[in-house]
This record gives structure tokens, sequence and C-alpha cells, in this order.
């Protein structure tokens, strides 16, 4: 029997194992998990009625994997979108909230009119537009660049500082002026080679087809009506196979003859015929060793930022601005440490709620060191913060910190050609297979697709036999 082993235990772990078990029934599985529990940086509070995220708060249904997959193990009738009567968020900018103008996207207006009578951008600002139309040298399709150079270049420094920058921090907590173009939206390179104009070139890309998810659920973001980390719940639900051992770290990997490989836990040596490590890069260059000493140092080196999620809930009498929107977003220089607020009772209808004002506070950008604030220091910041841009000064009903270090991978300039690299370094190990958000995407329907596609490769590498029986699952 083929033995296959999972080191991790977060969406794309867990992921793996439940495609492994679907279509090849006949592998002998084991998942290990150095944490106490399953799913990485998904974290769901529901103690006090409320749910609170300490981790993502969505996915997008135009990526089919992740909700084919809650589908799959159950939580179709579950998933929900968001509040279709609040669109969009706010920029809270020199004390006043301005609305983000309509057409937005990843920085780049794809409407002259609101982003030109938007009070957010000054005149200088809004005339630094015109450099997108003004002819122009393309930049080279095989040299990468930093999103915010590019940017800068087309638009002007306000745009991006006061928009693409805060935009693009909620996905990535980034800094757009070392981010790689190329490993992030690399449309917008497409587009300048095509028409020079971001602005024009993006106007005549074709509009994808709907997403048939999007139009079932009535929404692009999906989320679980109890909260995210009941993904993961299903999916360990599902698994029938696979033995999972939590507050299991793997302390060694060492490649066999005949392309097995040993792994050394507390437990003791066990040989597998195949190796998935879904870890953070910094992790997966520890249990690697016997790797090129260049393509250590990529892993080793890939950096993360740190972060901090300040979820509290509010009795609603005690919110005195108007919350008609998901929230609002901080660019720096705008006197605050945080980077975002949602207004999750107005982003979200939860049911089995308690009717209070709950929202999500967002801390961390690359390069910063908030987690060397301890809880107490963070909360204090958190109010005092919350009470200069929403003038909040009750107490809160609940509160909780979320500590998330290293919680995001940084895909900076030149990542897609180190990427490359380490997938050229791994050809020469068979069955061992590297996956992980430091690669490929963030998202969570990135993951679920990574996941499906490394055991697709798995089981051509290995000659497994598809099922060709129904994989049953729970509800």
């Amino acid at each position: 029997m083929t033995r296959v082993a999972l080191i991790g235990g977060g969406l794309t772990g867990l992921s793996a194992a439940y495609y492994l078990e679907r279509d090849y029934p006949g592998v002998e599985i084991d998942l290990f998990e150095a944490d106490k529990e399953l799913g990485g940086r998904i974290r769901t509070d529901t103690t006090h009625n409320v749910v609170i995220e300490g981790g993502p708060d969505s996915f997008l249904a135009t990526k089919p994997d992740l909700v084919e997959l809650c589908e799959e193990v159950g939580l179709g009738p579950h998933l929900m979108g968001t509040n279709p009567r609040v669109r969009g968020a706010y920029i809270f900018w020199k004390n006043r909230y301005f609305p983000i103008p309509d057409g937005i996207q990843t920085g780049v207006p794809t409407k002259a009119k609101p982003i030109f009578t938007s009070p957010l951008l000054s005149v200088a600002g809004k005339l630094a537009l015109l450099k997108d139309f003004v002819a122009m040298t393309k930049g080279r399709e095989d040299e990468d660049q930093s999103l915010g150079h590019f940017l800068r270049r087309h638009f002007g420094n306000q745009i991006v500082d006061r928009l693409a920058a805060p935009m693009l921090s909620g996905i990535f907590a980034g800094d757009v002026d070392q981010m790689s173009l190329k490993a992030t939206f690399p449309h917008l390179l497409a587009a300048e080679q095509e028409a020079r104009s971001v602005y024009l070139g993006s106007k005549r890309r074709k509009a994808p087809p709907p997403s048939p998810f999007a139009q079932r659920y009535h929404s692009i973001f999906l989320t679980v009506d109890r909260g995210l980390q009941q993904i993961i719940r299903k999916i360990a639900e599902n698994l029938h196979q696979t033995r999972i051992m939590l507050s299991h770290p793997v302390q060694r990997v060492t490649p066999k003859p005949g392309g097995q490989w040993a792994l050394s836990t507390s437990s003791g040596v066990q040989i597998y015929d195949a190796l998935v490590i879904t870890t953070p890069s910094y992790v997966t260059a520890r249990l690697l060793p016997f790797l090129s000493s260049e393509a250590q140092d990529i892993l080793a080196n890939i950096p993360y930022a740190d972060l901090a999620v300040i979820g509290a809930a509010y009795d609603p009498a005690d919110v005195p601005v108007k919350t008609d929107k998901t929230g609002f977003l901080v660019p720096r220089g705008s006197g605050l440490r945080m980077t975002a607020v949602t207004w999750v009772s107005s982003k979200w209808h939860y049911p089995y709620t308690e009717p209070l004002f709950v929202l999500r506070a967002f801390y961390g950008r690359y390069g910063e060191n908030i987690l060397q604030q301890n809880d107490d220091q963070l909360i204090q910041l958190f109010r005092q913060e919350l009470e200069k841009s929403m003038h909040i000064t009750a107490d809160p009903r609940y509160l909780r910190v979320f500590r998330i270090p290293q919680g995001l991978p940084q895909y900076l300039v030149g990542h897609l050609e180190r990427m490359a690299r380490i997938r050229q370094e791994l050809k020469r190990f068979p069955h061992l297979f590297v996956a992980g958000a430091f690669e490929d995407g963030v998202g969570m329907a990135d993951r679920v697709k990574q996941a499906r596609e490394t055991v697709q490769q798995m089981g051509q590498e290995l000659n497994l036999s598809p099922t060709e029986v129904p994989f049953e699952t729970s509800t």
C-alpha cells in the first residue's frame, strides 16, 4: 500500500488529504501538525455568540476550488455572501472618511469621472493621473519591478499612497514599493504592453465570464454562517483514511533510496512513499537541509509580515459613526498604526448571533514589528485609535486579540524567478512536493487549488489508480 505523509494541518494540508482520499482511496495517509489544533491561520471565535475571525474572513467565489470543496463536504447550505445593501469601503485620511471612488481595481482607476471628482485627491494628484495617457516607453516583459514603482510611473504618488497601498495592504500586508508586479498583478503589465496606458489597456481586457458560484450565492466574497473554521472542521470530519497527529512536529526529513522518505518525529522514524510539505517557507527550509544552499537561502529568507487582529463587540448605541459600508482603510501617514477596520456587522449578516456591533481592527505591515507590543499595549493602542477614528469611548462587551507572527509571506521583486529555481531544485528529489502560501497565492481558494493540483501531480508520479467508486462525504 502506498504511504503518504503530509506535513502541516492548515487548509492546504487538509485539502490535500481530502483529495488524496477522494481520488486515491487505497493510499494510507498520515498528517502531522505541530500545533494542538488544525487550521493554520484560520481561527474563528464564537464564544460570546458573535463571529470574530482571527485570520481571513472570506474567500472568492470567482475561484471555484474552495466553493466546490465546501459543497462537497456539506457546507453548501451554510455558505453566505456579503450584505447586499452594503457596498464599498472608506479611506480614513486627515481625520475624515472618504468613499473609495467607484471603479478602483487594485489601485488602478477603470472609470474616469469618480476618481477625478473624488475629494480624496488634490488637483495635483488628479493631474498626475494623466501621466498614464502620455506616450511612454513600455517596460520590458522579462524584467520584474515593484508594483509601487509601476503604479507611480503611470498614475503618480497620491493615488498609490492614499488608495492603492491601503487597498493592497489588506491582501498582502506588504509594501507596494517592494512588492513584485509579476507575482501579484501581472495583468497590469499586460495592459501596459498592449496599450502603454494601463487605464486603456485594462478597459480593453475582455471581461471574464460570470462566475456561476458568485451568481448562486449572490456575492463575490463568501464565508460560512458560523465562521471559516467550520471549513476546517468539515474537511477533517470527511477524512476517514487519514491519521491526524496533532502536537506532532516533524523533526527531520531524510531521502531514502527508491524515492522513499524517512520522517523523524517524537514517535520515532517512519518510511513513506511520498511527502507533501505545506509549512511556511522558513519551516520548510529547516525540514529540507539536503537542498542546495541556494534553495535553502531562498526558502529561509522569504520575508513574512507580523500581524495582529483585534476583534471587539459593542452595544450598537455606543457606536456614534455611520457604518454604511464594509469599513475603512488607513493609509500610511494618517497618524494611526492600524491598517484597516472591518465593520463586521455591516459587511456580514451572521445568523445565530447577539445583536451587537462587531468590528475587527488590523495591525501590522511588512517591516513593522507590531508584535513587540504585548496584548495590553495593543488593546490600549486599539482603544486610542478607535476613539480617534470612530469616536468610540465605551468599553466593548467583548474583546479578543489574535497574534499572528509571520502571518503573510511577501512576494518581493523577483519572486517568480526565485520560485522557479526552487521548483527546479525539487525535481532532483522524486516524490517530494512542496506547497504553501509563500509560492503562488495567499488566498484560501489559492491554497485549495494548489492542494488539488499537487495531489494530481503526485498521482501521476506514483502511478496511482484513481477511484472508480463514488467518494462518500458526511453532511
